[in-house]
């Protein structure tokens, strides 16, 4: 090995070394950056918001087949198992059955957005609608044959459907 070359590598081992007894924090390659500034607590967190997506759009899908199908053979229901639902542990749950109408609200522990569904009867027939947002939601809007969210609330499309 000629001279030079076992020169160069000895000194850039003892920098390495160097570098590492005063720990000198050392970058990675410019293509290897992501530049964008996201930490691993903000991908936790967009994870965990997509994971409770997914759980409430599926929960919330089985609520108003369930809740519907309850309604034709008489009336709805206020229990999980009835309509063969299991909420994850990391979600609270509320159901309430005033009448008319059933509201579901799946509050997940972990990220600050609310889910809930409602099935209303009208006349013969039950409309239902799923929708995410944050706070206390306003009344659902029945107009024409479709169940609206409440003002400042989105739509969840139903992942069964597609």
């Amino acid at each position: 090995m000629p001279a030079l070359l076992r020169l160069t590598l000895i000194v850039l081992l003892s920098l390495l070394g160097l570098c590492g007894l005063v720990r000198l924090p050392l970058m990675p390659p410019l293509l290897a950056r992501s530049g964008s500034g996201i930490t691993l607590s903000d991908l936790e967190a967009e994870e965990a918001l997509e994971e409770a997506r997914q759980a409430a759009a599926s929960q919330m899908s089985r609520f108003v087949g369930g809740q519907i199908t309850r309604h034709y053979w008489g009336g709805f229901t206020p229990y999980l198992d009835v309509l063969g639902m299991e909420i994850p542990p990391t979600m609270e749950v509320k159901i309430t059955v005033e009448g008319d109408r059933t509201r579901l609200v799946l509050d997940p522990r972990r990220v600050n957005e609310r889910y809930i569904a409602e099935v209303v009867r009208s006349g013969t027939l039950a409309r239902g609608a799923t929708c995410r947002g944050t706070g206390n939601p306003g009344p659902f809007v029945l107009k024409g044959k479709q169940l609206l969210c409440p003002e400042g609330w989105v739509v969840i499309n139903d992942p069964l459907s597609k």
